[in-house]
């Protein structure tokens, strides 16, 4: 498949603030639930684009398009929990009740409340319970978008409906004790309808980046790239660590109301700004770089097995890093090419329809 310019030089980008985030650095404005925010918009932006084009060319199949997600994530993420499991439970420091969820992609409705040092190590599973509910459902529209039952049309006003309705639900969740489960209080951020804004916003850049790309906000920030991203971090602050106590409640309620729209917003900018400006901008040359874009090709794994490395163990960080460079470049040539080329084969014989 054509891989569009700059995109995994910007999956590059976010895995390394992924890594930054967990590097028990400071992260004081959620460094790392940025990188997590990109992956989501790209991620969005391309799973529609291919439905889209489906559609289009009278090619859209239900099955197919599970069958291809499935075995693009999950062959290296059971093998990931796998591994994670013989060797906690090697070291005596497996806890059932801290990993179920992840088996079955339901770590993003794991409540804070029962977290405990052991769930660190599925922690991130959180994001790709997000990305696989995402799947079940955006097949489910574009199946209607198939039949004629809605156009284009409603496909931008479903996105853009969940644009506007998801900042509601963060807010109603932050004023809700009491009356909404802790189940869904606690997992605010991670749970599906608390951020599915995000892989919305990469559904409308992708069904509208004509007409976004033609518009006079687009060509103002065409060539003021760090402008987004001083906004970005800007935006980040009012959830910072360091506001004062008596401003933080109010200053959060904007972050979740307005600011995460913000970031999104500017998230999905920087997106086409870089894929149409890949080979004329600084930055987009840098994306585009060789081994940039050999990182980025390698950050499923990489983010996968970040997490096991990444935990609180006493040996040096940058042994950690040789570390996770090792098992997500192995993960990456033994399981995910060979079942991408299985996967590939399969859909080329037509043995998936």
């Amino acid at each position: 498949m054509r891989r569009i310019p700059s995109i995994d030089g910007l999956r590059c980008i976010s895995i390394f603030l992924v890594i930054y985030g967990h590097s028990k650095f400071s992260d004081s404005i959620g460094i790392a639930n940025l990188g997590v925010k990109v992956f989501f918009i790209i991620s969005a932006y391309l799973i529609i684009g291919i439905l889209f084009k489906n559609v289009q060319n009278n090619n859209f199949s239900i099955k197919r398009f599970y069958f291809k997600r499935l075995i693009r994530t999950l062959p290296a993420f059971y093998t990931y929990l796998i591994f994670s499991t013989i060797f906690l439970m090697y070291i005596n420091y497996f806890d059932f009740s801290q990993f179920w969820r992840s088996i079955i992609f339901l770590e993003n409705y794991h409540p804070r409340g029962l977290w405990n040092n052991k769930q660190w190590f599925v922690g991130h599973s959180w994001s790709l319970a997000v990305e696989e509910q995402f799947y079940i459902l955006v097949a489910i529209v574009f199946y209607l978008f198939n039949s004629k039952i809605i156009n284009k049309k409603g496909l931008n006003r479903i996105f853009l409906l969940v644009i506007i309705i998801v900042p509601f639900i963060r807010i109603a969740y932050i004023y809700g004790q009491g009356i909404i489960p802790s189940l869904f209080l606690e997992s605010t951020g991670r749970s599906f309808e608390t951020v599915s804004d995000a892989l919305a916003i990469g559904g409308i850049i992708y069904l509208n980046q004509n007409k976004i790309q033609s518009s006079k906000i687009f060509n103002y920030f065409s060539n003021k790239i760090y402008l987004c991203i001083i906004l970005i971090l800007i935006t980040l602050c009012l959830r910072s660590n360091f506001i004062p106590i008596d401003l933080k409640f109010k200053l959060r309620l904007v972050y979740y109301f307005f600011g995460e729209t913000i970031v999104n917003i500017l998230i999905g900018l920087i997106i086409l700004i870089t894929i149409k400006y890949h080979d004329k901008s600084y930055l987009a040359r840098i994306l585009n770089n060789h081994i940039i874009i050999y990182i980025g090709m390698l950050s499923y794994s990489i983010y996968l097995w970040q997490q096991i490395w990444l935990y609180n163990w006493n040996i040096h960080i940058l042994f950690k890093y040789f570390g996770i460079i090792i098992t997500a470049t192995s993960s990456y040539y033994l399981i995910e090419k060979p079942f991408l080329r299985l996967r590939d084969k399969l859909i080329k014989d037509d043995k998936i329809k």
